[in-house]
């Protein structure tokens, strides 16, 4: 896809800003973390996990795990879903970081 996918901190952000459209996409689990988003911005879309999501992140889970660098578990599913996708995670959680040590082609733009 090649494209942004936003997190909830973003979201929340950007509601802050009065920023109403945003081109790109965001998770379920951000949507469930910040519900407002469903009614306040124009553009963004839903991506729901797949198999492939999920099976991802555990793999993923795993890993961080034994370099003893978990994170919190939605973060897995979103960082899965990014990878899989090949989105650009934009976020404001600097522990997506880890990620890239497990998954080099991992994006995110932590701003």
């Amino acid at each position: 896809m090649g494209e942004n996918l936003f997190d909830t901190n973003r979201l929340i952000e950007f509601q802050k800003s009065n920023r109403k459209e945003i081109e790109g996409y965001t998770t379920i689990f951000n949507i469930i973390e910040f519900p407002k988003s469903l009614d306040y911005f124009k553009g963004l879309k839903i991506v729901y996990p797949s198999n492939q999501d999920y099976h991802s992140a555990i793999i993923l889970s795993q890993s961080l795990y034994k370099i003893g660098k978990p994170i919190p578990p939605f973060d897995i599913l979103i960082a899965a879903i990014c990878y899989n996708l090949k989105l650009t995670l934009v976020t404001s959680d600097k522990h997506y970081s880890i990620v890239k040590e497990i998954w080099n082609d991992f994006q995110f733009s932590p701003k």
